[in-house]
């Protein structure tokens, strides 16, 4: 299986690790599987929290929300994304795993995108997030099959955003049950990749 990752959603995972650098984000990711292609494209991130990770009753919630949001877009969960809060670590912790099995409960060929602290700056001059799978009935990296649509110009449209401040912008769960007139679909952001890819 390829794991095609769309700007859109590697820009979104990056600007939320770079809102938050003093803490763990985490996130889903949505697309699509064509089996006959054996390729998983990952069109959308959606920034989950950035307090408490895997608060249950916050979790549901927020999955209710994206799973309506899913349906009237056409979409589905096709993974989940996280950022530890030390730099040096960059692999699944217990929080990702158990999500991570909750979303192949729902489709077999689900991926934890890792975001690795250690690629992250504002130059984007490297792909910084790790994929993991799940093969023989275990969680494992498996960065092969990973492939950034766009390659270096989306690095550099990430780099753009970054220097310029988007992720001031962006909404996670988090904001949104703060206030709930927050967009955590982030639509301005998804404004923004868009023109800024032209």
């Amino acid at each position: 299986m390829k794991y095609t990752v769309s700007a859109k959603a590697y820009a979104k995972m990056l600007l939320h690790a770079a809102k938050y650098p003093h803490t763990s984000v985490n996130g889903v990711l949505l697309g699509e599987e064509v089996t006959q292609e054996s390729e998983m494209f990952i069109l959308d991130a959606i920034p989950l929290f950035h307090q408490c990770l895997g608060l249950a009753p916050m979790l549901e919630v927020a999955l209710t929300q994206i799973d309506s949001y899913c349906k009237a877009s056409g979409q589905q969960v096709v993974g989940y994304f996280q950022a530890n809060e030390h730099v040096n670590s960059n692999s699944p912790d217990g929080i990702a795993y158990k999500i991570g099995e909750k979303i192949t409960d729902q489709l077999a060929n689900a991926c934890i995108l890792m975001i690795d602290n250690t690629k992250m700056s504002i130059a984007c001059d490297e792909v910084a997030v790790r994929c993991y799978i799940v093969q023989e009935n275990k969680w494992k990296m498996n960065d092969k099959d990973l492939c950034i649509d766009g390659g270096e110009e989306t690095l550099s449209l990430t780099s753009e955003l970054i220097e310029g401040k988007a992720y001031q912008s962006l909404v996670d769960f988090d904001n949104h049950l703060d206030d709930i007139t927050l967009d955590w679909s982030n639509r301005d952001i998804n404004r923004l990749v868009d023109l800024t890819a032209q």
